[in-house]
């Protein structure tokens, strides 16, 4: 890695393949496909890496944690609660290698409205709001782009939900 200033510690884990980024659902391609493998290097530096077993609860619904997830490997499971009213539960949304969860808690603040858990044995990357002000100072380029990718997910959401504009 590049002599960065104020770099200290160990190495930043390995970045995730281009292929796995490249290889994401429609929908979520666009969250930091931009980065070079460098700059993804840099990104990771800034995330927590945690590995979770089949089953295991990554996130609950109502918790605070307020963290985005990348999946680094393996597959999650998000299920959302249903809509007051509703009769029927959203079937389970699986998401893999590349895809993110988490945007709306990240973005606003507000408790997790999904249940987010492992498929199978699955590593995930979690980027802390916290974490995002150390990466808008130390890496402003990249901060800018996660920021300006999550708009565009979640306007291209409202547009699916609204039907345009």
């Amino acid at each position: 890695m590049a002599n960065d200033f104020f770099q200290y510690g160990s190495a930043p884990p390995p970045p995730a393949p281009a292929a796995a980024r490249d290889s994401a659902p429609e929908g979520n391609r666009a969250i930091l496909g931009e980065l070079s493998d460098e700059e993804w290097e840099k990104f990771i530096a800034f995330a927590t890496r945690r590995r979770y077993p089949g089953g295991a609860v990554i996130v609950e619904a109502g918790q605070a944690g307020h963290a985005l997830g990348f999946v680094a490997s393996g597959t999650v499971e998000v299920v959302q609660a249903p809509l007051p009213g509703a009769t029927e539960v959203p079937p389970p949304e699986a998401r893999g290698e590349g895809d993110v969860f988490g945007m709306l808690g990240f973005l606003d603040g507000a408790p997790a409205t999904v249940r987010v858990r492992a498929r199978g044995s699955a590593e995930v990357l979690l980027l802390t709001r916290e974490a995002l002000l150390q990466l808008a100072a130390w890496q402003p380029r990249i901060a800018l782009a996660l920021m300006r990718d999550l708009g565009a997910a979640v306007a291209q959401r409202l547009r699916r939900v609204q039907g345009g504009d």
